[in-house]
């Protein structure tokens, strides 16, 4: 309930209660075996300091970003060991589902009261046309972040209407997609949707033994088709129809800041000292202000530098070697623990894969969770042989 809800409310930016909590959180794993993988940390870690010391680094950043990147370390460590002693994670599912939503509906008329809206809203420019628009962020610090959080459970309860039986899906359906369009992050209202569509075309046959998933696909296919029409005849200048034309046309200056400009900023960053090896662990930061400043034409503060995007902040930080390092681990585990077995851990995997690419950042704890769950072996109710043999009601 902490991390989902309160992780970083009344912190200041970038500083979340699970890091503050790290001695408490070695203490409850040092009961457990996993307390073991702690070295694990160090042996990444070592040699690539070694070469960023050699190429010079800003020691103060280069510690205190470590520090940080061992909290989220512990923390992931922490959710894997969880993961394997929790019996209630359905139960805990279902508490965040009814919890957020009675939060969203607080949100909601929370907006009409300018002095408390900014508890839960954000104002920002996200595209062309809609430089005032308000995203929902919950008590989070920004509403891309809210949510990630949320994709766990949207895609734990999207599959259930897919593929069992669900009481009141209608309802359950409101209370997960409503949060979602009010926090209006692409990344996460495009990824979502295409994780569906290639779990559904990896498994074809899903479509003939399982006769819900196709009512599901035609309903869902005609109520969009009706909406899309609805909106274009009476509302065409909606938020969401100005951001995927910006999209098509390159004008989504956050889009292209995650998909593009971050690529070209991390290469010209890591190749100031080793692009096989990265600049180090809160370097971007000292080495990209004036890069920063000049590519975008606006005088950035050190703490606005960032690449908001996982694999090419991973570049900058690691270089070559640390992307090579970053897929080989994903795919790595993605067979060790046969994450196709499963239609949950599989949506997660392929959902995650694709949002690395165009989202998050490297201590992003939120993602870390979506590679544990789809590297866990929980679920057993969307297991693939299960599904296939059993007959839906």
């Amino acid at each position: 309930m902490l991390y989902f809800f309160l992780n970083g409310f009344l912190l200041p930016f970038g500083l979340l209660y699970t890091a503050i909590l790290t001695p408490l959180l070695l203490v409850w794993l040092y009961q457990y075996k996993t307390f073991k993988k702690i070295w694990l940390f160090f042996a990444f870690m070592i040699p690539f300091a070694c070469v960023h010391f050699i190429n010079g680094v800003e020691a103060r950043y280069y510690f205190i970003s470590s520090f940080l990147f061992f909290t989220v370390f512990v923390f992931t460590l922490c959710f894997y060991q969880f993961l394997k002693v929790c019996v209630s994670l359905r139960s805990i599912f279902r508490k965040i589902l009814i919890i957020n939503f009675i939060l969203v509906l607080i949100a909601c008329v929370v907006f009409f009261m300018p002095s408390l809206r900014n508890t839960f809203w954000i104002t920002s420019s996200v595209s062309s046309g809609l430089e005032k628009l308000p995203r929902l962020k919950m008590l989070t610090y920004e509403p891309s972040y809210y949510s990630m959080l949320l994709v766990p459970i949207a895609l734990y309860y999207y599959l259930k209407m897919l593929f069992l039986k669900l009481p009141n899906t209608g309802l359950i359906a409101i209370m997960i997609t409503l949060p979602l369009l009010l926090s209006f992050s692409m990344g996460v209202l495009l990824g979502i949707p295409m994780a569906l569509a290639v779990l559904l075309v990896l498994n074809l046959k899903l479509f003939f033994v399982n006769k819900r998933v196709l009512q599901y696909i035609f309903l869902i296919t005609f109520l969009a088709i009706i909406l899309v029409i609805l909106l274009l005849l009476f509302y065409p200048d909606n938020a969401l129809f100005i951001r995927i034309f910006n999209l098509f046309e390159g004008k989504d200056s956050s889009f292209r800041g995650r998909a593009f400009d971050s690529y070209k900023l991390a290469w010209d960053v890591a190749s100031m000292k080793s692009i096989w090896f990265g600049v180090g662990l809160g370097q971007v930061k000292v080495l990209g202000l004036e890069l920063w400043r000049t590519f975008y034409q606006y005088n950035f503060s050190i703490n606005e530098v960032a690449i908001p995007c996982a694999f090419a902040e991973t570049l900058a930080v690691f270089g070559i070697v640390g992307i090579i390092l970053r897929i080989g681990i994903q795919v790595f585990f993605f067979f060790r623990t046969r994450v196709y077995n499963n239609y949950y851990r599989l949506a997660l995997f392929i959902f995650i894969f694709i949002y690395q690419f165009t989202g998050s950042y490297i201590y992003n704890i939120a993602e870390y969770v979506i590679w544990i769950l789809a590297f866990s072996p929980i679920f057993e109710e969307f297991n693939k042989r299960k599904l296939t043999i059993s007959t839906p009601a």
